[in-house]
């Protein structure tokens, strides 16, 4: 009676014992991968938390967008342009006191004329701060930096129309004072439209901050 041959024998594959996949080999039982591909259970490095222009969680701006750059920028040049009045006011009224009070009996004149130039200074310098604070907080404000913002464009919208209905338009040598007027208020309705935009929205309702 024959018997069937016996299985090979060799280093490492005893008898009876099965035989071993080759080194380098993917064991039985386990989830094959194509090189390359992650491992699971493992974090990847290298990998951007968020995918490229979603921003942030929700899609929230990690950077300040470019309409509340603009606002910004509008907001420091209208404040500006105030706080240059009210030096100019400050001057005036410096200069008007020391001239009236060389004069005998002008020292009623001086007095008043120097407070008039004084409580114009203190407009024009609370319109100044009115708009650069705002613009100064963007960075780090939240909604109510924004709401005083657009508070601080709205009022300096008004002033340029009210004059530039106090224009005759008849007159053609007002026609560059008219320009500028029509200048100052677009700028501030600009400052509005940036910061009334939902990019500026998410921007200073951002988590965080």
């Amino acid at each position: 009676m024959s018997y069937p041959p016996p299985p090979p024998q060799g280093p490492g594959n005893p008898y009876g014992q099965p035989a071993q996949p080759p080194q380098g080999a993917p064991g039985y039982g386990y989830p094959q991968q194509a090189p390359g591909q992650p491992q699971y259970g493992y974090p990847q490095q290298g990998y951007p938390q968020y995918p490229p222009g979603a921003g942030g969680p929700g899609g929230m701006p990690q950077s300040m967008p470019g309409q509340v750059v603009a606002a910004r920028v509008l907001l420091f040049i209208a404040g500006s342009m105030w706080g240059l009045g009210a030096v100019i006011f400050l001057i005036v009224a410096l200069v008007a006191r020391d001239s009236f009070n060389d004069i005998p009996g002008l020292d009623t004149g001086a007095n008043v004329a120097m407070g008039v130039m004084l409580i114009f200074f203190v407009l024009f310098g609370g319109m100044a701060t009115l708009q650069i604070v705002p613009a100064s907080l963007m960075g780090k404000g939240r909604g109510g930096t924004r709401v005083t913002a657009i508070i601080a464009a709205a009022v300096n919208a008004i002033l340029p129309v009210i004059g530039l209905f106090s224009v005759p338009a008849s007159d053609d040598s007002n026609a560059g004072g008219a320009f500028l007027y029509i200048l100052w208020a677009g700028t501030a309705i600009l400052t509005i439209v940036f910061c009334s935009m939902q990019q500026a929205s998410q921007w200073f309702n951002r988590p965080g901050i």
